[in-house]
């Protein structure tokens, strides 16, 4: 049987970057790969020249009049291309895939869930997204989550009936192991402490200014790089931003593109997100040999094996991250067991050929025939 036609759903063109290597898998198999982004897609970003671009504007917030607008032009596209499968993915992007795909009869719609917004809050609006994550579930015919906390946690908070399949050990992209390595040479100066990901509430910026504060209590000259953009939907508190800018330790790199070679210059990354899916950064710096203090968090929890490649940490309890984080940059022995143990778990278990591989085999197997 003839590969019929697939149909991605992204709201930001960053996520490309994830999914790029599985578009152009499945245009080598013969598929017809379409591509809806809720932004216009920036050059960097651009996707192999076999995938179709489509454009539907997508809010990433909670949008009544713009998300039914998104809805119906994604349904209208959808019954004009009469694809084989729909896979959605991001939080906004996949809620409105899965809901056109049921509603264009789209034989088979995939939900990717890369995280759960609302783990930790009970908020009005966490209750909202948690019921759209739910609604999208429902509307799916299949389901993948990127780690087994996430699919434990989607199960237990009623999102989803059956637990969602996890492939291999999870993980959108799995890491590129022959260009995260470990740094060839001893690096000198005062100890570094660094950070991957969106300057952002969630990614427990607040946090890491707390920890960095009880850090250098003891090591004065304790430097922090941090690698990322400001996330103006989810903002840091303003007196945090002033501190990552003017205490003259601190050194943002904005979004880093020589990411290897960033990771290359720390000692220890420190790691103190609220939530994730399955945290690429954290994997990324385990096959660079990079240790990791993080919180004992979903998704988190699969990519560090705590006191083996890093160490995992209560929630909220600062004194005893910084503690960890302080044990690392102190004793480089540890450092250099704890950094050989991570770059051979994310050898076994992230190797991006063998992750890719998986989601291809997966999902070719979908199709009846």
């Amino acid at each position: 049987m003839a590969p019929g036609s697939v149909v991605f759903g992204l709201t930001v063109p960053m996520s490309l970057s994830l999914l790029g290597h599985r578009m152009a898998a499945l245009a080598d198999l013969g598929w017809r790969v379409h591509v809806v982004i809720g932004e216009p897609v920036p050059p960097e970003y651009t996707p192999d020249p076999r995938v179709t671009v489509h454009l539907i504007p997508t809010s990433r917030e909670v949008s009544p009049i713009a998300d039914a607008r998104c809805l119906r032009e994604w349904t209208r596209l959808l019954k004009s291309l009469s694809p084989t499968m729909v896979i959605g993915a991001t939080p906004k992007a996949a809620f409105i895939a899965m809901l056109a795909a049921r509603r264009a009869q789209v034989p088979i719609r995939v939900l990717e869930s890369w995280g759960a917004r609302w783990d930790g809050d009970s908020g009005p609006r966490a209750l909202l997204v948690r019921q759209a994550d739910r609604l999208a579930a429902r509307c799916a015919t299949v389901t993948i989550a990127v780690s087994d906390s996430l699919a434990d946690l989607l199960v237990s908070s009623g999102v989803c009936r059956q637990r969602p399949t996890v492939l291999g050990f999870g993980g959108t992209k799995g890491v590129d192991l022959a260009r995260f390595t470990p740094a060839t040479q001893e690096r000198t100066g005062p100890p570094v402490v660094g950070f991957v990901g969106r300057l952002a509430a969630d990614k427990g910026i607040n946090d890491l200014r707390t920890v960095m504060e009880l850090v250098r209590t003891t090591v004065p000259d304790a430097r922090l790089e941090y690698a990322g953009a400001q996330d103006s939907a989810d903002p840091i508190d303003p007196a945090t931003s002033g501190w990552l800018h003017h205490d003259l330790r601190n050194h943002g790199v904005g979004q880093v593109v020589d990411v290897p070679g960033y990771l290359q210059g720390i000692d220890v990354m420190c790691f103190p997100s609220h939530r994730e899916g399955l945290p690429n950064a954290v994997i990324e710096a385990a096959a660079c040999a990079v240790p990791v203090v993080a919180w004992d968090v979903t998704g988190v929890r699969d990519a560090v094996a705590d006191g083996v490649t890093g160490f995992l940490v209560a929630p909220g309890d600062h004194a005893a991250m910084a503690a960890r984080v302080l044990q690392l940059l102190q004793d480089p022995d540890l450092r250099a067991t704890m950094g050989v143990a991570a770059r051979a778990r994310a050898a076994e278990r992230f190797d991006a050929v063998a992750v890719q591989r998986a989601f291809i085999a997966f999902i070719t197997g979908l199709v009846p025939g």
